[in-house]
């Protein structure tokens, strides 16, 4: 099982950067990133920790974009990366 972290009214997803990764193997690491995280100022009931599965299909918000190169609607996840966003330059300039 992994888990993430993640903003309760966003559904963003929180990543170390010094480790880059979006999920945390164990629930104790996720827990522990927060803690560092309220140590850092954050307000500890902002952020929630989440089973990765059940985030996914029960928690996660989408939103719909624009594709920019056929102008149709495109339902995404909140948490899609730059580089993966068909609303985005970046997307269809790799």
């Amino acid at each position: 099982m992994a888990y993430v972290v993640y903003n309760k009214e966003t559904t963003k997803t929180i990543r170390a950067k010094a480790y880059g990764k979006e999920y945390y193997a164990t629930e104790a690491a996720a827990k522990a990133f927060l803690t560092r995280m309220v140590k850092m100022g954050y307000r500890k009931e902002d952020f929630a920790v989440a089973e990765i599965g059940d985030f996914r299909e029960n928690i996660e918000k989408y939103e719909n974009v624009t594709n920019l190169m056929s102008g149709k609607q495109v339902r995404q996840s909140v948490n899609t990366p730059l580089s993966c966003d068909v609303s985005s330059e970046t997307y269809w300039s790799m």
